[in-house]
């Protein structure tokens, strides 16, 4: 069995014609279209397979998203920096001591009051100074011209060119735009007039130099170091951490350190200057009360002197109690001098309220009545406390703003203090004072008339001798504490130290290059499956059987593959092997659409140019001819039919001939090289042939060849086309649509049908031309060497692109 192509047939058509006349009748009722509504697609399923295959159709363009975007990730990923941690720890040394012993000098701070300190300008600033982080360059061995430089208070910011002319000798200083902002002498200071401290060394400034840098403010450095730095304290606890992160793992470590330093160095001045406030608030404090006992001791020397040539008030009796004074006078002095002492503290302290007109209490008025003082713990108490957190308000304001919480805490204690502990006590003595006074008052009253004849200087002795006790023992209250103080100013230890340094990290603790890398090839592969998915939806181009049977409410009535040829331009055998089966199969499915009493009429046509529909129906009549059944195939499309190429025959006298009336039936029905199989040809091109297609001659012819011939299979033109199409559907009675896989527009072929389903015309299904053999369409293929075994001469006769191929 040889496989060739053959000549053109000239055998002549040797059946006898009757003249055109109806069929037979028959009992056969023709069924309805195999066409069904559109069928939304099912909530819940997901189309893997669909989206399968979509993506296998876009391998290509993932595959260069891809490796586009792992070329971008590795671009980035090299750019990226490693970060490096440093962390420097400090042992917070009063957290947790026992305020016990004679001398008490408690924690400076709470716990958590450290982190706002460590976190203020007053900390960060002089390190960004220090170690010169303010200062900007582009390579790191410039750090060299700026190891001597300084920023002052009024320094200008932004971006800068040093540049050192060609012999050497001067220099030029400059923005980067071009505008020149000084000029000078190397060896001279640089930057002056800019707020700079800068002496760069001599050596450095070579010949034609030109260095770049920019500057910023230190506030605005310090402002972002704060923000970026981990400053913790566990509660209750004793260490104090700051850690930092950078691209430099040395001028990180630096940088913790000297921030850890600073603070350490900070808190020894806060603490000194705070005992040092405290120790000057006591020492104005003893010397008020030094100045009124050496007042009180005057004035008692002085009234001795003035009445020591006076006889005193004595009792009578004995000698031994010559000296002693009488009992009842005794006890009338005392209670004289208590009345005095009591009258003379209600006065004072009534003055001291009228004195602070309703706002704040002087602390320093109570020294001049020591006696309230000495017998008020509450109030002694209260002032001393008055007096610390003064102290320490006018330390700690030296390093922290009026905003810290700390600062406003000493101000709202102080406040407390002074307009409503002190107040309250001073109001609660003054009231025991009046009360007092009345009892007092009447007991001097009934006891004046028997010693009215004392002389009242002995009252006056002992007031000021009791005036001179209780200066003295205001006095030694307030020297011992200031000697507290001042030994405790001598013995002070800081509350922070320096616990553990921060070391340049030898390995990185974050590293975005992989990550980058990674996130650029996953974003790339997301973006690139997301297109290409949204591509496959918003495809208008058919390419899976569901579009068909979904969309389009059409049955598969079979699937042919590709007849491509191979690069020698001929179709291989397992290709031709595969299609031949593939028509058996729609002719087999085509067989039990009709009776099998009555001929099998049908047109086959597509909604475009281009889908295949010739193809098929030469292919499909060969199938229907290679069963030893009589085929005609009659080549509908007047305009551009190439029936007459495929079988090698003439185009003229045909269809379009018969039709006008120029030829005869028996001229134009031609014998094809093809067993059982005849072709009519579309004959000559004619402006009018498109309207003879609607006329009764071209139904006739058809209703004529079912009485001659088993099959008979119009090749109608495209829907597109116009009205052949329509019209031929019409003669026949049943069409058959060709769709092209990756080709035939859905929304044309969906706008078609619609004008068909308004037609007589039984719409027997579709033929999905040019399949692919894998993904979704392999299981409406066929293998016909499913046993493993590949033949090497064809099984039947085959129409391809390139000619007809016969069997042998």
């Amino acid at each position: 069995m040889t496989v060739r192509r053959l000549p053109p047939s000239t055998a002549p058509y040797e059946i006898q014609y009757a003249p055109p006349a109806p069929p037979p009748p028959t009992a056969w009722n023709a069924p309805a279209s195999n066409r069904q509504p559109p069928v939304e697609e099912a909530e819940g399923g997901v189309p893997w397979g669909r989206y399968i295959d979509a993506l296998r159709r876009h391998t290509l363009f993932i595959a260069i998203a891809v490796a586009v975007g792992a070329g971008a990730g590795l671009v980035v990923a090299k750019r990226a920096t490693p970060v490096y941690d440093s962390q420097a720890t400090i042992w917070i040394t009063s957290q947790g001591q026992a305020a016990s012993g004679p001398i008490r000098v408690g924690q400076l701070l709470p716990s958590q009051s450290w982190i706002d300190l460590a976190r203020s300008y007053a900390i960060v600033e002089p390190v960004v100074r220090r170690l010169r982080l303010n200062v900007g360059y582009k390579n790191h061995v410039d750090s060299m011209f700026f190891r001597t430089f300084e920023s002052a208070e009024d320094i200008k910011t932004g971006f800068f060119t040093l540049t050192v002319d060609s012999t050497g000798k001067a220099y030029r200083l400059a923005t980067t735009k071009g505008q020149t902002m000084e000029r000078g002498l190397v060896g001279d200071s640089i930057g002056r007039k800019l707020g700079f401290k800068w002496l760069p060394p001599t050596e450095l400034l070579k010949p034609r130099l030109s260095l770049d840098f920019w500057i910023s403010s230190p506030r605005a450095v310090a402002l972002g170091l704060a923000g970026k730095a981990r400053i913790s304290v566990p509660e209750d606890g004793q260490f104090l951490k700051i850690g930092l992160s950078g691209t430099d793992p040395q001028r990180t470590a630096r940088t913790a350190n000297a921030w850890a330093e600073q603070l350490v160095a900070s808190s020894s001045d806060l603490k000194k200057g705070h005992l040092l406030s405290f120790k000057q608030i006591l020492g104005d404090q003893l010397a008020v009360a030094e100045a009124k006992l050496r007042t009180s001791e005057n004035e008692l020397e002085a009234f001795r002197v003035s009445t020591i040539t006076l006889p005193a008030g004595t009792s009578t009796g004995g000698a031994t109690a010559a000296a002693a004074p009488d009992p009842l006078v005794a006890n009338f002095f005392q209670q004289k001098v208590a009345l005095d002492e009591l009258r003379d503290e209600r006065e004072a302290l009534e003055r001291i309220i009228n004195n602070a007109k309703g706002g704040t209490i002087n602390p320093q008025a109570f020294l001049e009545v020591p006696n309230i003082i000495n017998n008020t713990p509450q109030l002694r108490a209260a002032i001393e406390e008055l007096s610390q957190r003064q102290a320490a308000l006018r330390s700690e304001q030296q390093f922290l703003t009026d905003e810290n919480p700390r600062i406003k805490q000493l101000q709202e204690a102080i406040g407390v203090l002074e307009q409503e502990t002190i107040p309250r006590i001073v109001l609660g003595v003054l009231a025991t004072l009046k009360q007092r006074e009345p009892e007092l008052d009447a007991r001097v009253n009934s006891q004046s008339e028997e010693i009215k004849s004392i002389p009242t200087r002995a009252t006056e002795q002992m007031r000021l001798a009791r005036q001179v006790t209780a200066s003295e023992n205001l006095y030694n209250s307030l020297k011992a504490r200031y000697e507290e103080v001042s030994l405790s100013e001598a013995e002070t230890t800081p509350d922070l130290s320096m616990l553990d340094y921060a070391m340049p990290a030898l390995y990185s603790s974050s590293n975005d290059g992989p990550r980058l890398f990674m996130l650029a090839l996953l974003a790339s592969l997301g973006a690139a499956l997301g297109v290409s998915l949204l591509h496959d939806r918003l495809d208008r181009r058919f390419r899976y059987p569901e579009q068909a049977t979904k969309e389009l409410g059409l049955l598969v009535a079979g699937t042919v593959p590709s007849l491509k040829p191979g690069r020698d331009g001929k179709v291989g055998i397992d290709m031709m092997s595969s299609a031949i089966e593939s028509f058996r199969t729609l002719r087999l499915a085509l067989r039990y659409d009709f009776p099998g009493d009555a001929p099998i009429v049908l047109s086959i046509t597509s909604p475009s140019a281009g889908d295949g529909k010739s193809l098929i129906s030469s292919n499909l009549a060969l199938a229907f001819a290679g069963a030893g059944t009589r085929t005609l195939l009659i080549d509908g499309d007047v305009r551009r039919g190439v029936q007459h190429a495929t079988f090698g025959i003439q185009a003229a006298p045909g269809l379009t001939e018969y039709l006008n009336g120029t030829a005869h039936l028996e001229e134009i029905v031609r014998a094809s090289s093809a067993e059982n199989l005849f072709v009519i040809p579309r004959g000559a091109r004619h402006p009018r042939a498109p309207e003879l297609l609607v006329s009764d001659l071209m139904r006739n012819l058809v209703m004529a060849m079912q009485s001659q011939f088993d099959v008979v299979i119009v090749d109608a033109p495209p829907l597109i086309a116009g009205m052949d199409a329509y019209a031929l559907g019409a003669a026949t009675g049943s069409m058959l649509l060709v769709m092209r896989t990756a080709v035939t527009d859905r929304k044309l072929a969906a706008a078609k049908l619609e004008v068909l389903d308004r037609l007589p015309i039984r719409i027997l299904g579709t033929v999905l031309n040019a399949v692919p053999q894998t993904g979704i369409y392999k299981y409406y293929g066929s293998d016909y060497y499913y046993a493993g075994e590949r033949r090497r001469d064809q099984i039947g006769d085959i129409a391809t692109p390139g000619g007809l191929v016969l069997q042998r």
